[in-house]
């Protein structure tokens, strides 16, 4: 079980990630139409995806562990798939292996760019939100320039400096 259960369980959480991909996908289209009761859908199948994304991690640390036991090694601590991948010898398993990881790290990589994309696309949003509300609450009397010379009495001298500035 140990190198192809790997492979299944690396391959099964590059299913996932692609399946976040589109969420974050459709979650950008969803910004940017403004359609927050789409958007709350999206993030809640977000969550329940990261929730089996983390069991699924698990699952290939302990199949790692397996792995290591089969080539009759232990792992260092900080030992990663890349390792592994070198310590294997047969060549089918290596070329299986290091193909799943490349898949998984490439989408790792496209959905870091989305999630920051959408982020700021959302900070955007937020931004023009306050935007609006600070215009529709602004006081009335500095909504307007009203010239100085206007605002002083007639008989008062205009100054051009003020030296106490």
């Amino acid at each position: 079980m140990g190198f192809q259960g790997l492979i299944d369980a690396l391959n099964n959480l590059s299913d996932l990630h692609e399946e976040l991909l589109q969420l974050a996908r459709d979650k950008q289209k969803f910004v940017i139409e403004n359609r927050v009761d789409l958007l709350m859908t999206v993030t809640a199948k977000e969550t329940k995806a990261i929730a089996v994304l983390e069991r699924m991690n698990g699952d290939v640390e302990r199949l790692s562990g397996a792995c290591w036991a089969e080539l009759g090694l232990s792992p260092k601590p900080s030992s990663t798939l890349a390792d592994l991948i070198q310590a294997i010898h047969r060549a089918d398993f290596k070329r299986s292996l290091t193909e799943a990881a490349e898949r998984l790290r490439r989408q790792i990589g496209q959905l870091k760019e989305w999630n920051e994309r959408n982020q700021m696309l959302v900070r955007q949003s937020l931004d023009y939100i306050a935007l609006q509300i600070d215009l529709f609450t602004a006081p009335d009397d500095n909504v307007t320039y009203s010239s100085p010379v206007k605002s002083a009495p007639a008989g008062t001298p205009r100054r051009t400096f003020d030296t106490r500035a």
